[in-house]
């Protein structure tokens, strides 16, 4: 069964909107070497009801086994200490 895995990224003020998009793009570039990723997405918050939440991203994996690979990928792995240093992050992973 498809899962979900999505991210709630608050942006750290020193964190430019610029240098934001460039990690958002990063992230967005792994679907290139993580076979597991069967869609990415990214974007910038359109409203107010995000508890101060700025960007997201949705990544789509196959299942479990899969999320798993993805999350543990060195390419994963080194894009998320960037954004770790740049935004608070919540995460979420479902069945879809």
């Amino acid at each position: 069964m498809p899962l979900q895995h999505i991210v709630w990224l608050k942006k750290k003020d020193y964190c430019s909107q610029q240098q934001m998009q460039f990690l958002l793009d990063e992230v967005c570039s792994l679907a290139k070497v993580i076979s597991e990723i069967q869609s990415v997405s990214s974007g910038i918050n359109i409203t107010d009801r995000a508890a101060g939440f700025t960007h997201g991203i949705i990544v789509t994996v196959a299942d479990q086994q899969a999320l798993q690979t993805y999350i543990s990928h060195p390419a994963h792995v080194a894009v998320g200490k960037k954004l770790v240093k740049n935004a608070d992050i919540l995460a979420m992973d479902y069945e879809c």
